[in-house]
Protein backbone atom coordinates (compact mmCIF):
# COMPACT_ATOMS: atom_id res chain seq x y z
CA UNK A 1 0.00 0.00 0.00
CA UNK A 2 3.15 2.49 0.78
CA UNK A 3 4.08 1.41 -2.55
CA UNK A 4 1.06 2.47 -4.12
CA UNK A 5 0.65 5.33 -2.15
CA UNK A 6 4.26 6.19 -3.51
CA UNK A 7 3.48 5.61 -7.01
CA UNK A 8 0.51 7.76 -6.89
CA UNK A 9 2.34 10.49 -5.00
CA UNK A 10 4.66 10.50 -7.92
CA UNK A 11 1.90 10.83 -10.33
CA UNK A 12 0.10 13.49 -9.11
CA UNK A 13 3.10 15.47 -8.83
CA UNK A 14 3.86 14.72 -12.21
CA UNK A 15 0.71 15.87 -13.09
CA UNK A 16 1.19 18.79 -11.64
CA UNK A 17 3.87 19.63 -12.97
CA UNK A 18 2.18 18.96 -16.33
CA UNK A 19 -0.58 21.27 -15.09
CA UNK A 20 1.89 23.99 -14.30
CA UNK A 21 4.00 23.67 -17.42
CA UNK A 22 0.52 24.04 -19.50
CA UNK A 23 -0.48 26.85 -17.55
CA UNK A 24 3.19 28.86 -17.91
CA UNK A 25 3.20 27.39 -21.49
CA UNK A 26 -0.53 28.99 -22.37
CA UNK A 27 0.36 31.97 -20.08
CA UNK A 28 3.40 33.10 -21.88
CA UNK A 29 1.23 32.82 -25.40
CA UNK A 30 -1.47 34.98 -23.67
CA UNK A 31 1.12 36.95 -22.80
CA UNK A 32 2.48 37.09 -26.37
CA UNK A 33 -0.60 37.32 -27.84
CA UNK A 34 -1.75 40.48 -26.06
CA UNK A 35 1.83 41.97 -26.30
CA UNK A 36 1.54 41.48 -29.72
CA UNK A 37 -2.19 42.91 -30.13
CA UNK A 38 -1.11 45.74 -28.05
CA UNK A 39 1.97 46.95 -30.66
CA UNK A 40 -0.11 46.50 -33.63
CA UNK A 41 -3.32 48.74 -31.88
CA UNK A 42 0.41 51.38 -30.51
CA UNK A 43 1.09 51.00 -34.66
CA UNK A 44 -2.53 51.91 -36.16
CA UNK A 45 -3.06 54.56 -33.40
CA UNK A 46 0.15 55.91 -34.16
CA UNK A 47 -0.56 55.76 -38.07
CA UNK A 48 -3.60 57.40 -37.33
CA UNK A 49 -2.28 60.21 -35.35
CA UNK A 50 0.85 60.75 -38.06
CA UNK A 51 -2.15 60.94 -40.47
CA UNK A 52 -4.38 63.36 -39.04
CA UNK A 53 -1.29 65.76 -38.28
CA UNK A 54 -0.21 64.86 -41.61
CA UNK A 55 -3.77 66.08 -43.04
CA UNK A 56 -3.66 69.37 -40.26
CA UNK A 57 -0.15 70.32 -41.74
CA UNK A 58 -1.28 70.38 -45.00
CA UNK A 59 -4.31 72.54 -44.70
CA UNK A 60 -2.47 75.25 -42.50
CA UNK A 61 0.17 74.95 -45.25
CA UNK A 62 -2.35 75.81 -47.73
CA UNK A 63 -3.96 78.40 -45.59
CA UNK A 64 -0.48 80.01 -45.47
CA UNK A 65 -0.16 79.69 -48.96
CA UNK A 66 -3.38 81.42 -49.65
CA UNK A 67 -3.02 84.31 -47.15
CA UNK A 68 0.82 84.55 -48.61
CA UNK A 69 -0.79 85.00 -51.70
CA UNK A 70 -3.83 87.52 -50.19
CA UNK A 71 -1.27 89.68 -49.28
CA UNK A 72 0.78 89.76 -51.95
CA UNK A 73 -2.39 90.89 -54.06
CA UNK A 74 -2.79 93.29 -50.86
CA UNK A 75 0.43 94.90 -50.78
CA UNK A 76 0.15 95.25 -55.10
CA UNK A 77 -2.59 97.12 -54.34
CA UNK A 78 -1.19 99.48 -51.75
CA UNK A 79 1.56 100.36 -54.33
CA UNK A 80 -1.33 101.04 -56.97
CA UNK A 81 -3.38 103.37 -54.16
CA UNK A 82 -0.15 104.96 -53.01
CA UNK A 83 0.63 105.72 -57.00
CA UNK A 84 -2.28 106.81 -57.66
CA UNK A 85 -2.48 109.03 -54.55
CA UNK A 86 0.61 110.25 -55.88
CA UNK A 87 -1.13 111.06 -59.29
CA UNK A 88 -3.78 113.08 -57.83
CA UNK A 89 -2.03 114.93 -55.50
CA UNK A 90 0.77 115.99 -58.41
CA UNK A 91 -2.29 116.72 -60.63
CA UNK A 92 -4.24 118.98 -57.70
CA UNK A 93 -0.64 120.82 -56.73
CA UNK A 94 -0.45 121.70 -60.87
CA UNK A 95 -4.46 122.41 -60.65
CA UNK A 96 -3.72 124.93 -57.88
CA UNK A 97 -0.56 126.75 -59.96
CA UNK A 98 -2.81 126.86 -62.47
CA UNK A 99 -5.71 128.16 -60.45
CA UNK A 100 -3.65 131.03 -59.22
CA UNK A 101 -1.97 131.66 -62.33
CA UNK A 102 -5.44 132.18 -63.58
CA UNK A 103 -6.53 134.30 -60.75
CA UNK A 104 -3.56 136.41 -61.31
CA UNK A 105 -4.22 137.12 -64.78
CA UNK A 106 -7.67 137.53 -64.11
CA UNK A 107 -6.90 140.81 -61.51
CA UNK A 108 -4.77 142.22 -64.01
CA UNK A 109 -7.15 142.17 -66.67
CA UNK A 110 -10.08 143.08 -64.42
CA UNK A 111 -7.72 146.00 -63.19
CA UNK A 112 -7.08 146.84 -67.04
CA UNK A 113 -10.43 146.98 -67.60
CA UNK A 114 -11.05 149.03 -64.43
CA UNK A 115 -8.60 151.88 -65.79
CA UNK A 116 -10.06 152.13 -69.00
CA UNK A 117 -13.09 152.54 -67.86
CA UNK A 118 -11.59 154.95 -65.37
CA UNK A 119 -9.56 156.85 -68.28
CA UNK A 120 -12.84 156.69 -70.75
CA UNK A 121 -14.77 158.45 -67.93
CA UNK A 122 -12.29 161.08 -67.88
CA UNK A 123 -12.56 161.92 -71.91
CA UNK A 124 -14.02 165.06 -72.74
CA UNK A 125 -17.98 164.89 -73.97
CA UNK A 126 -17.78 164.77 -77.51
CA UNK A 127 -15.11 162.18 -77.39
CA UNK A 128 -17.08 159.77 -75.28
CA UNK A 129 -19.73 160.79 -77.39
CA UNK A 130 -18.13 159.49 -80.69
CA UNK A 131 -16.71 156.11 -78.93
CA UNK A 132 -12.99 155.70 -78.49
CA UNK A 133 -11.92 152.11 -80.96
CA UNK A 134 -8.50 151.75 -79.60
CA UNK A 135 -9.38 150.12 -76.63
CA UNK A 136 -11.65 148.15 -77.65
CA UNK A 137 -9.31 147.14 -81.01
CA UNK A 138 -7.06 145.64 -77.94
CA UNK A 139 -9.91 143.12 -76.74
CA UNK A 140 -11.13 141.80 -80.31
CA UNK A 141 -10.78 138.78 -81.66
CA UNK A 142 -6.47 138.35 -82.84
CA UNK A 143 -8.54 135.20 -84.83
CA UNK A 144 -11.80 137.19 -86.83
CA UNK A 145 -11.15 140.61 -85.25
CA UNK A 146 -15.18 140.63 -85.33
CA UNK A 147 -16.10 139.51 -81.59
CA UNK A 148 -14.58 140.51 -77.99
CA UNK A 149 -12.17 137.87 -76.76
CA UNK A 150 -13.59 136.22 -73.89
CA UNK A 151 -11.04 132.70 -74.33
CA UNK A 152 -8.01 132.34 -71.98
CA UNK A 153 -5.30 129.85 -73.69
CA UNK A 154 -3.39 127.60 -71.65
CA UNK A 155 -0.18 126.92 -71.43
CA UNK A 156 0.57 130.56 -72.92
CA UNK A 157 -2.19 132.27 -71.03
CA UNK A 158 -3.55 135.02 -73.42
CA UNK A 159 -7.24 136.31 -73.83
CA UNK A 160 -7.31 136.61 -77.35
CA UNK A 161 -10.10 134.25 -78.79
CA UNK A 162 -13.75 134.44 -79.04
CA UNK A 163 -15.45 131.55 -78.26
CA UNK A 164 -15.99 130.55 -82.04
CA UNK A 165 -12.61 130.60 -82.52
CA UNK A 166 -11.28 129.54 -79.91
CA UNK A 167 -13.36 125.73 -80.56
CA UNK A 168 -11.62 125.34 -83.75
CA UNK A 169 -8.09 126.94 -83.07
CA UNK A 170 -4.69 124.71 -81.90
CA UNK A 171 -2.41 127.63 -81.51
CA UNK A 172 -2.30 130.61 -80.00
CA UNK A 173 -2.84 133.20 -82.35
CA UNK A 174 0.03 135.70 -80.54
CA UNK A 175 2.66 133.72 -79.07
CA UNK A 176 1.88 130.57 -82.16
CA UNK A 177 2.46 128.11 -78.45
CA UNK A 178 -0.21 124.72 -78.82
CA UNK A 179 -3.48 125.07 -77.27
CA UNK A 180 -3.60 122.68 -74.60
CA UNK A 181 -6.45 123.63 -73.09
CA UNK A 182 -8.98 126.95 -72.74
CA UNK A 183 -11.21 128.98 -70.04
CA UNK A 184 -14.34 131.03 -70.45
CA UNK A 185 -13.96 134.46 -69.01
CA UNK A 186 -16.44 136.58 -68.36
CA UNK A 187 -15.29 140.00 -68.21
CA UNK A 188 -18.74 141.92 -67.67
Amino acid sequence: LSYLGEDFSLQFQQQQLEIERFVALHTERLRLEMESRRRRSSRRIAAAVVENVSRRLKAKEEEIEKIGKLNWVLEERVKSLSLENQIWKDLAQTNEATANALRCNLQQLLSQVHETSGAAAGDDDAESCCGSTAGDFNRLCRNCCETESCVLLLPCRHLCLCDACASSTNACPVCQALKTGSIHVNLT
